[in-house]
C-alpha cells in the first residue's frame, strides 16, 4: 500500500487553472493508492469555506477569485485516476506570526493554548521567520466544546462539499492540544475523533461509501498518551481505518513501528509508517553542514528509502506513506519507482543505504528541529548530539534496527570520529561479537565561516554473524587514549549499506 501526504505549499502558489492541472497530473504519476494534501491549517481553509476562514494573500487567491476551486479540480483530477483522495487537517498547527491569526482566533484568545501574544521571545536567531517564532496563540484547546465544534464544523464541510474518500486527523502537527494535566484530559479528544467517524459515516451512507478515518501520530506511544491521544482506545473502538506513526521534518532509521503494530492486532486498523522526505535535519555536529560530510544524506534517494520499507516491513507493518513527497520535488526523480522502491518482495535484489544520525528522541516542537544548534528546546538537542569518548574505557551503546536478514550477503558498515587521535585506539562490536577495522581512513571537513577539523571514518564488513533482522546492540569503546589530544572524540553517523541478494 502507497500512500502520500503533502502540506498544501504547491497548491498555495499557483496562480492560474493549468498549473493546479499540472499538479495533479504530476501527483498521478505517482499511482499512488492513497494521496492526502492538507485542506485546512486549524482555522484556516485552502478552498472557498463558510465554516472556517478562506486562507487569504496567497497566489492561489487569483484562481478563487474567477470562481475556481483548486482544491476540487486537483481532487477530480485523482480521483479520476482511480487514486484515493483522503484530505488532511492539521489538528493544531502551530504556524502562523500575529498578523496571520484568524478573526475567529483573535476573537477567542482566551480558548488558545498560547502565553505569549507577542514574538516567541526566547528565540533571538536573525532572520528567521516569524512563523517559527510564535503560533502557540493559534493552537487552541480541545477540552473546549466550542473549540471542537468549530473543527468538526470545518471538517463536516469538506466531506460535504468534495468527494473524498476520507479523512485524515494530523496530530503531528502539533502538539500540545490540552492545557495541563493534558493526560486526563484525553476524553476530549477522544470525543472528537468520535464524532469524525461519525459524521463520516453519515456522509458514507449518503453516498453509499464506506468513508476512511486515518491519523497522523507521533511515532512515541508514550508521548501520545501524555498529550491526551488516547490512542489504542481509538482502535479498539473501530474509530479509525488506519494510523501513520512517524516523526516530522526528518525521517529515522530507529522507530518502533512493531509497537504500533502490536497496538493495533485484532483490529481493522492498517499502520502505515510515515517517512519524511528529508533524511537529517541536524548541523549541531557539524555547524554549518547537515552532517559531517555535507554530502547530500539529506536527500531521499532510492537506497535510503528501500532500507526504511524492509526495516518497516520486518516490523509487521502495512505499507509505507511518504510525507511531502511534494511532486514539484520529487515526481520527476522518484513518483514513477514508488512502487517498486517499496516493494517487498523487490527490495532484497537491491541496494539498501542505512543510515543512523540521531538518538530515537521525539521533537514534539518541531520549530525547533531545523537543524539550529541554539534551536532546540532543553532536553531535545541530545536527540542530535554525538557520542563523545575522551578517556580511555569511555564506552558507548547504541540499537541499530535492521530489517534484512542477509544470509550469505555481507554488508559495508561504516562510522564517524572527530577530532580522533592518531594513537587513539578504538573498539567495535555488534551483539557481543568483535569487530576489527578493515580501514580508519582520515579526511579533513571545512565547514563554512568555520575552523577546519579532521575526522576518521571507521570501516569494517558485517555478515549475518554479527547482524540480525531488529534490533543490534552496537558498543563503540575508547581502548586507549591519545596523550596528546585536547579534545573529547565525537562518533555519530552510523551507515549501513547492504547490496543485492542475487541468490
Amino acid at each position: 500500500m502507497l500512500l502520500i501526504t503533502v502540506d498544501s505549499g504547491n497548491l498555495l502558489s499557483c496562480a492560474e487553472y493549468e498549473q493546479v492541472t499540472r499538479l495533479a497530473e504530476l501527483t498521478v504519476t505517482s499511482g499512488a493508492d492513497i494521496y492526502t494534501m492538507d485542506v485546512a491549517d486549524n482555522d484556516i481553509c485552502f478552498y472557498p469555506s463558510s465554516a472556517g476562514t478562506t486562507a487569504s494573500g496567497t497566489p492561489m487567491n487569483a484562481i478563487l477569485a474567477e470562481g475556481h476551486d483548486p482544491y476540487g479540480i486537483f481532487i477530480e483530477i485523482l480521483k479520476e485516476a482511480g487514486i484515493a483522495v483522503v484530505p488532511n487537517f492539521r489538528m493544531n498547527d502551530h504556524h502562523g506570526s500575529p498578523d496571520q491569526w484568524t478573526e475567529w482566533e483573535r476573537e477567542h484568545k482566551e480558548w488558545s493554548l498560547g502565553q505569549d501574544t507577542g514574538t516567541w521571545r526566547s528565540y533571538k536567531k536573525v532572520g528567521d521567520r516569524g512563523w517559527r517564532e510564535v503560533g502557540d496563540l493559534r493552537q487552541m484547546d480541545y477540552a473546549v466544546k466550542e473549540v471542537r465544534e468549530r473543527r468538526l464544523g470545518i471538517l463536516r464541510e469538506i466531506a460535504d462539499r468534495y468527494p473524498l474518500d476520507g479523512l485524515m486527523l494530523d496530530f503531528g502537527r502539533s502538539a500540545p492540544f490540552f492545557r495541563e494535566p493534558k493526560r486526563e484530559k484525553s476524553d476530549y479528544m477522544t470525543q472528537f475523533v468520535r464524532a469524525v467517524r461519525t459524521m463520516l459515516d453519515e456522509v458514507g451512507e449518503r453516498r453509499g461509501q464506506h468513508l476512511m478515518l486515518g491519523a497522523a501520530v507521533p511515532w512515541d506511544i508514550d508521548y501520545c498518551t501524555e498529550e491526551g491521544l488516547d490512542i489504542k482506545r481509538w482502535i479498539d473502538e473501530g474509530l479509525l481505518s488506519y494510523l501513520c506513526p512517524g516523526e516530522w521534518f526528518f525521517v529515522d532509521y530507529n522507530l518502533p513501528y512493531s509497537e504500533w503494530v502490536a497496538l493495533a492486532e485484532g483490529s481493522s486498523c492498517k499502520v502505515y509508517p510515515m517517512l519524511m522526505s528529508c533524511v537529517s535535519s541536524s548541523d549541531a555536529v557539524t555547524p554549518g553542514k547537515r552532517v559531517w560530510l555535507g554530502d547530500g544524506f539529506e536527500e531521499f534517494d532510492p537506497p535510503k528509502i528501500r532500507a526504511l520499507a524492509e526495516s518497516a516491513y520486518s516490523q509487521g507493518v502495512d505499507g509505507i506513506m511518504f510525507y511531502n513527497l511534494h511532486a514539484n520535488s520529487f515526481a520527476s526523480r522518484l513518483y514513477a519507482d514508488l512502487r517498486e522502491l517499496i516493494d517487498p518482495v523487490r527490495i532484497p535484489s537491491t541496494t539498501r543505504h542505512y543510515f543512523y544520525a540521531r538518538r530515537p528522541k521525539y521533537l514534539p516542537t518541531e520549530y525547533f528541529s531545523f537543524g539550529l544548534p541554539d534551536g532546540y528546546a532543553p532536553g531535545e538537542v541530545e536527540a542530535f548530539t554525538p557520542f563523545e569518548l575522551n578517556e580511555a574505557g569511555d564506552a558507548f551503546s547504541y540499537t541499530v534496527l535492521f530489517g534484512s536478514d542477509l544470509g550469505d550477503v555481507t554488508a559495508d558498515f561504516q562510522f564517524k570520529l572527530r577530532d580522533l587521535g592518531d594513537c587513539d585506539e578504538i573498539e567495535v562490536s555488534m551483539n557481543d561479537g568483535r569487530l576489527s577495522a578493515d580501514s580508519i581512513d582520515f579526511h579533513q571537513c571545512q565547514p563554512p565561516e568555520l575552523p577546519e577539523f579532521r575526522y576518521a571514518i571507521w570501516r569494517s564488513e558485517l555478515g549475518s554473524s554479527h547482524l540480525r533482522v531488529g534490533e543490534n546492540a552496537l558498543t563503540v569503546r575508547l581502548a586507549e587514549r591519545d596523550p596528546g589530544r585536547t579534545l573529547p572524540v565525537q562518533v555519530g553517523e552510523f551507515e549501513i549499506t547492504v547490496g543485492p541478494d542475487d541468490g
